[in-house]
């Protein structure tokens, strides 16, 4: 699929929003045009604070990535904790990482990459492309299943883009002035009454089911409590907020580590992304996911077992790692596996994936190719005369 014509492709992916049970997956490159760190490896001008404790636990001249260092804090943490003594010094340090990752990662004050400057639709509107995705995805047929929009960033583009458009969303938080994690919430449902007072609902058209599957900037940590069992409470970013020893925001510590214990929310988390992808007829497509992520890639690698189970990866990169976990699938020449062209900007970027590869479902394609076949099958009289006349 990846040698094919971007419409061929774009035909094809259209074929797979329309199956039951549907999932998108976003990493950081979902967020790359807007300007949001990836933070696989320390930014220079964090881990310039950060030396001492790079030092301690990794060694000198050590280049760690975010979350492994903000893990090694965590544990640290509470073995000190376990042995009673001081922690204010690692609580400075993590809320110092914290800090730095809530000013990078707003996506409302980066700067766009300087690859998009000259995008006339980003300088009017920053979310124009998360925007249009989402609208793409909400014009699925009402009866099918309510579409799973799956991201691994703490940022919050996809929350202010479904905002904007006044889309509902089914973020596993109940409340409007005291927002607590509450995971039943995953199973409902919106629906809205018929004219009469007796007959039949009508399902609500406007709803998606959003998962952060390593927390959010708007995630704040907070006592348990008889209205908050969890602590874990979902703030508005409103400018007021910052954080804090007493305000530590919910991300996950730990990307790589099979080995470390999840907790609520990310075992909910988790869960429920098993249970989408791991159902009949199902397509999982994947953008901006460098697949390095190992609790998420055992579970995608799980639904591989089902013969109907759809994989579609676009994910751009300007070389290609042979030992990646991408080229591991590739190499399994699967034909439920489709990978678009790395290398090609054109397809694989989440902007590029949005405006040419992501599907209007409105829109007459296949009337366009069913015209053209019939056409060729049945030729009109003047397109005859024309080749009679050619052959004379």
């Amino acid at each position: 699929m990846t040698n094919k014509p971007i419409e061929e492709i774009k035909l094809k992916t259209k074929k797979y929003l329309e199956l039951e049970n549907v999932s998108f997956l976003f990493g950081a490159g979902s967020s790359f045009h807007l300007g949001a760190p990836v933070i696989r490896t320390i930014p220079k001008e964090l881990k310039d604070k950060c030396l001492t404790e790079i030092t301690n636990y990794f060694g000198q001249n050590a280049d760690p990535s975010f979350e492994d260092l903000f893990n090694c804090l965590q544990a640290d943490r509470y073995l000190q904790e376990m042995k009673g003594q001081d922690v204010s010094g690692i609580n400075d340090s993590m809320v110092k990482m914290q800090k730095w990752l809530f000013e990078q990662c707003d996506t409302n004050k980066t700067t766009i990459h300087s690859i998009y400057t000259s995008d006339t639709k980003l300088e009017k509107n920053r979310y124009h492309y998360h925007e249009v995705l989402v609208k793409k995805l909400l014009q699925r047929p009402i009866h099918l299943k309510r579409a799973n929009l799956f991201t691994t960033n703490y940022d919050m583009a996809f929350d202010y883009a479904l905002d904007n458009l006044g889309v509902h969303y089914v973020n596993g938080f109940m409340g409007v002035h005291n927002r607590c994690f509450r995971p039943e919430v995953y199973d409902y449902d919106l629906y809205y009454p018929g004219q009469s007072v007796v007959g039949k609902v009508h399902r609500a058209e406007k709803v998606l089911r959003y998962y952060k599957m390593h927390g959010s900037l708007s995630w704040v940590a907070t006592p348990p409590s008889v209205s908050n069992t969890y602590g874990i409470k979902e703030i508005p970013l409103n400018g007021d907020f910052t954080p804090d020893e007493n305000n530590e925001i919910m991300i996950y510590p730990c990307v790589s580590k099979k080995s470390f214990t999840l907790d609520l929310p990310y075992s909910e988390l988790f869960r429920q992304f098993a249970q989408a992808i791991n159902q009949p007829q199902s397509v999982l497509i994947c953008v901006g996911y460098s697949f390095y992520d190992e609790h998420i890639n055992d579970i995608i690698k799980q639904a591989l077992s089902i013969p109907s189970f759809t994989l579609i990866i676009a994910n751009f990169s300007p070389s290609i790692d042979p030992n990646s976990e991408i080229e591991k699938l590739r190499a399994l020449e699967d034909k439920r596996i489709i990978i678009l062209d790395q290398t090609d900007a054109s397809q694989s970027t989440f902007v590029s994936f949005v405006d040419k590869i992501m599907p209007d479902l409105y829109e007459q394609e296949e009337l366009a190719y069913v015209t053209e076949t019939l056409e060729k099958l049945y030729p009109s009289d003047e397109s005859t005369n024309s080749n009679a006349d050619t052959d004379e």
